[in-house]
């Protein structure tokens, strides 16, 4: 059965950014899905695993006798190897996932649905191991130093005049609450950049600034809106989980600490894997919008409808009979 192809250069409201991308994913669910688990599960699988173990030292910290002699020290063990390790699986989890999607975005555009198998996509994001690592690295270097360059700033005014530091504190909240969804596109969107148009790291960051010119605050609410939404679908599967760890707790308060139940870590890696997968679907939107947004500066979707038509052949009396 032959199934349309969805446009992807086409300008969308906040509406049809939505639509579109459920119809995407039904379309497309079994394959979808397939090449996350094949593909980006084996990473997923590792960072829910060292989750669960990193949940289970954090439930060991509640007991009664580690609180009572440990203190502050207790606490602080909590950031330490398992920590470590499990933001490191997460971001390679985070990573894989991604270039998963796009790459799978990319081969639907090339060849339409149908036309590709898990092996494309592989193919893919095999050769976009490179454009990947090479943007992370550069947004993590640059996030680092504008993270100490502000520190640094607010530390040193705080300390010469404490009020102050204190309102540049809430300035800066405030301002991250309105500039973050939108950075955080333009960062997620700046790997699909580099992938599909083999651009710099930073041209391909400027180019997502450029599309999102007059269009800043459309792409907060759909980011905003798309987050709460999947939020609020993962925590069917975060449900159980949180149930277990709760359950734990109370009873390492009251007896004062014991062995992790393996059901536990079996439950908590389950869940994680669940949610991750189901936030995958984040970068289908993310993906969309940036079609949307470059479309509406380009025009280049409509230009190509515009040269299929000229080029259609023109039927005549001989070509019919």
């Amino acid at each position: 059965m032959n199934q349309e192809k969805i446009n992807f250069r086409q300008v969308r409201d906040f509406g049809e950014t939505f639509n579109v991308s459920v119809k995407f994913l039904r379309q497309n669910a079994k394959l979808f899905f397939q090449c996350i688990l094949f593909i980006a599960g084996p990473f997923i699988l590792l960072s829910a695993i060292a989750g669960a173990f990193y949940q289970s030292n954090a439930i060991n910290m509640f007991s009664i006798n580690r609180l009572g002699s440990g203190g502050i020290d207790s606490l602080l063990q909590q950031f330490g190897w398992a920590y470590l390790l499990f933001i490191l699986a997460a971001i390679l989890a985070s990573l894989a996932s991604m270039a998963t999607v796009f790459s799978f975005m990319i081969n639907y555009l090339e060849k339409g649905p149908g036309g590709f198998t898990v092996s494309d996509v592989q193919r893919t994001v095999t050769q976009n191991i490179g454009n990947v690592l090479g943007v992370f690295f550069s947004f993590t270097l640059l996030i680092i130093l504008i993270v100490v360059v502000i520190v640094v700033i607010i530390a040193g005014i705080g300390t010469a005049v404490p009020a102050i530091g204190i309102l540049l504190a809430l300035f800066l909240l405030l301002g991250m609450l309105m500039i973050l969804p939108p950075f955080m596109w333009q960062m997620s969107a700046t790997y699909l950049v580099k992938m599909t148009e083999q651009k710099g790291v930073f041209e391909s960051f400027r180019r997502t600034r450029q599309v999102m010119r007059d269009n800043f605050w459309w792409t907060w609410v759909i980011v905003v809106c798309a987050t709460m939404a999947i939020g609020l679908a993962g925590i069917v599967f975060s449900l159980p989980q949180a149930g277990y760890q709760m359950f734990l707790m109370f009873s390492h308060l009251k007896d004062g600490g014991g062995d992790i139940p393996v059901g536990f870590l079996i439950v908590a890696t389950i869940c994680t894997f669940c949610t991750t997968l189901l936030y995958s679907t984040l970068s289908v939107i993310i993906g969309f919008h940036y079609f949307s947004l470059a479309e509406k500066k380009d025009g280049t979707g409509l230009m190509d409808r515009i040269n299929e038509i000229g080029n259609a052949p023109v039927n005549n009396v001989e070509q019919q009979y």
